[in-house]
């Protein structure tokens, strides 16, 4: 019996050992894996032309972007396309032909009852002409009655032509009534197909970018709520500011943060570009900063500034990769470091002290606020 159940366990922890080693094996491949990039690009004048490449997981996932106006962004994972920002603008003008269609097909269809409707009266004139050849007739037959028989005779002709008559103005409401029950069929039936062919189509999936969009817009709400909360608690974010703790934190934020862009800069990659913004104060800020991330590259990557006017020519190609394991590392000294945790009790703190006090004064309006009630029930 124990050898059995011995065997059944070290079964199981053979497989419970191989699943745990896959997903050990699949981890280090996702964080150890490169996730390469490359973009190339033009500026001449008015003429612009960006590529832009991402390839992740030896290929299967990718990513490409391709710029002048309007631009197309495709993603895919394997041979699954997760989202293509072409093939949305071309759904887009098929929705668009199909409502030209649509109204086409209903103006033919008023143009096919207005047939109809020319048809029928044509008909009533045809019947028309029918009803008078047969007056004339009659009345050609009332006079040779006339003349053998007689005036009883001319009686009946007459009692006949009227009857002839009204079979003939019967019969053509009848046919215009039909023509038109037939057209309101037709129209109402080309209703109810095209009501249904709206209500079979479904909704198009939203894409990842407009999920992208809607964190970042929840993102940006939440930084305007603090620095609205920031200005109103500048003194006490002065003082934590100038702490000793937090000094040291910010230090070891900004020494990691350059490694970290060491990692993200690319390896391989050359550009001559002459830029030029608005103001001369912005220009020079952004060639202070390609100073402090390429100034031992100065050879390779030549940027001009230009402090006399707007501009942006030349031409760039860049190539690069780095893991998500290194930038883990470059951060790991940040997240777990004393000095945040002390910080961020210091703040947990201060905003307990705020509501604690919040609390007391509602208190205290309440216990004013019945006091007063008493003094004017007993008046």
């Amino acid at each position: 019996m124990w050898p059995i159940l011995l065997k059944i366990l070290s079964i199981i922890g053979i497989v419970l050992g191989c699943i745990v080693g896959l997903i050990l094996l699949l981890l280090l491949f996702v964080l150890l894996c490169p996730i390469c990039y490359k973009a190339d690009g033009e500026f001449h004048g008015k003429d612009k032309r960006i590529r832009v490449k991402l390839r992740y997981l030896l290929g299967l996932v990718r990513g490409d972007y391709i710029y002048p106006e309007p631009g197309n962004i495709v993603f895919k994972v394997a041979w699954f396309t997760l989202y293509d920002s072409g093939a949305e603008d071309e759904v887009e003008d098929v929705g668009g032909n199909e409502n030209v269609s649509e109204a086409n097909g209903e103006g033919a269809e008023v143009k096919a009852s207005g047939d109809t409707s020319s048809v029928s009266k044509t008909a009533q004139n045809a019947d028309s002409k029918t009803t008078t050849a047969a007056k004339e007739q009659c009345e050609t037959a009332d006079a040779g009655a006339k003349a053998a028989n007689g005036e009883g005779t001319e009686i009946k002709a007459s009692g006949d032509t009227s009857s002839v008559s009204k079979t003939a103005q019967n019969a053509d409401p009848k046919t215009a009534n039909g023509e038109n029950a037939t057209s309101s069929e037709k129209t109402t039936n080309g209703d109810n197909t095209a009501n249904g062919e709206k209500t079979k189509k479904k909704e198009p999936l939203k894409s990842p970018i407009y999920y992208i969009k809607k964190a970042f817009e929840n993102f940006k709400h939440k930084i305007i709520a603090k620095i609205k909360l920031l200005y109103k608690e500048f003194n006490f974010y002065k003082k934590l500011l100038f702490h000793e703790d937090t000094q040291k934190l910010l230090s070891t934020f900004k020494k990691q943060l350059i490694k970290i862009l060491k990692v993200l800069i690319p390896k391989k990659g050359r550009c001559n570009i002459e830029y030029g913004m608005d103001s001369p104060d912005t220009t020079a800020y952004i060639f202070g900063v390609y100073s402090l991330l390429f100034f031992k590259k100065t050879k390779r990557y030549v940027v001009i500034p230009n402090f006399d006017q707007k501009c942006l020519e030349g031409d760039f190609e860049i190539k690069g990769y780095f893991n998500i394991f290194s930038i883990l590392i470059k951060a790991l000294p940040i997240i777990l470091s004393k000095k945040l945790r002390l910080t961020k009790a210091r703040i947990d703190r201060h905003f307990e002290n705020m509501e604690k006090a919040k609390r007391k004064e509602e208190k205290r309006h309440e216990t004013m606020l019945g006091a007063l009630e008493e003094e004017y029930s007993v008046s």
